[in-house]
């Protein structure tokens, strides 16, 4: 069940258009101490923000998978990505998934040690966690990016 309930939006600020989102998404990474490639959404239609709580939500057209060339790892973002961001961590992340061999595992949680830190965490739901150079994200490209509608 996502968190982004009619009393949540109420006192959420909500931004639209894909570009303000897009730019809101890296702002808010920013000010999370996170990398701001870390979330490279597409067609974003809303972005949703409860500064009280850290709730963020981003909701695209499609779904997107993504290849991060410097770590070797394929990504998986749905329409609807929720997550809570505390300073240099992402908790209860949901809509993202990495791909391991052949099977695709859902992350719950991302976190850098602190913010002058050059390693990144993710973490699996089963506690098992992989940490890959905080530069991972460097190499987006969005014109590089698969789009697909199932996963």
């Amino acid at each position: 069940m996502s968190p982004v309930t009619p009393e949540v939006r109420a006192c959420a600020e909500i931004f639209t258009g894909n570009e303000v989102c897009k730019e809101k998404a890296k702002s808010l990474l920013r000010e999370y101490c996170l990398p701001d490639g870390l979330l490279p959404v597409e067609d974003v239609e809303e972005l949703g923000y409860v500064k009280e709580t850290g709730l963020v939500w981003v909701k695209q057209k499609n779904d997107i998978k993504h290849k991060f060339e410097k770590v070797g790892k394929q990504v998986s973002y749905a329409t609807e990505i929720t997550s809570y961001f505390e300073k240099c961590k992402i908790k209860k992340l949901s809509g993202v998934k990495s791909k391991e061999v052949l099977i695709w595992i859902s992350l719950v949680e991302i976190y850098v040690e602190n913010p002058t830190s050059d390693k990144i965490t993710m973490k699996t739901p089963t506690g098992i966690s992989k940490t890959f150079p905080k530069a991972f994200h460097l190499s987006f490209d969005a014109s590089k990016e698969e789009k697909c509608v199932t996963l």
